[in-house]
């Protein structure tokens, strides 16, 4: 907690948040917790004092002749407007299965339980691979992969129903105490952790550093989750 408070001090004072009222109202471990962070682009905030980017927040808005027009009767022009609002991917994956399968795709809370991020514990055979996100999605994908393709070649077999459940409850709990996004279900505060289970699983040491220094304070990379003969 100590460590994410020092990050946000420094991004506050590192960054015009404040000047163009972009300083969000929660604390930064809650967007690392629920993997909302953004890539700044190069000379983001300088083009911005140039005045060629600029910034509205507003709960109402419409189209007009030349562009949107804003609830304080504000107008902004525009020639192409564009309309990233994302989607919902639950929501998906329920029109897409049958019944009782569509029923059963969310748990009480709203999250959608994946046993490894890619096994829901009560729909056979079906995976589903990328839904969960982490602090690298590619990464943690690929190695999800890897660990599909094994159980699939009867490398190992999956715990029983409960077990599973058990363990993804645990997870979604981790997320519910660190942000209150839980729902985005992202797994940054423990990716680490999720990738060594991973490992143990497929038979796998976790220990993926040539030695212990580097172990203990390198990054995790993709290429550390190299095939193993």
């Amino acid at each position: 907690m100590a460590i994410s408070k020092f990050i946000e001090s420094y991004l506050v004072w590192k960054l015009p948040l404040e000047k163009y009222g972009l300083k969000p109202n929660h604390p930064f471990v809650e967007d690392y917790a629920s993997c909302q962070m953004a890539i700044l682009p190069e000379n983001f905030f300088t083009e911005a004092d140039r005045g060629k980017i600029q910034f509205k927040k507003a709960s109402k808005w419409w189209f007009y002749s030349r562009g949107l027009e804003f609830e304080d009767n504000s107008r902004l022009e525009a020639d192409v407007v564009v309309l990233a609002t994302g989607f919902e991917g639950k929501k998906k994956l329920q029109s897409l299965l049958p019944e009782p399968f569509s029923s059963l795709i969310l748990d009480h809370s709203g999250i959608m339980p994946l046993y490894r991020g890619t096994i829901h514990p009560l729909i056979p055979n079906m995976a589903f691979v990328g839904y969960i996100e982490s602090v690298s999605n590619l990464q943690t994908a690929e190695l999800r992969c890897k660990w599909l393709a094994r159980l699939a070649d009867e490398h190992f077999k999956l715990p029983s129903v409960m077990k599973m459940i058990e363990q993804t409850t645990e997870e979604i709990e981790v997320m519910k105490r660190t942000t209150r996004f839980y729902k985005r279900h992202c797994i940054s505060t423990f990716s680490i952790n999720h990738s060594d289970d991973i490992c143990r699983e497929m038979k796998w040491s976790p220990w993926r550093k040539n030695n212990w220094f580097s172990e203990a304070f390198s990054p995790y990379s993709s290429q550390d989750y190299c095939e193993e003969i």
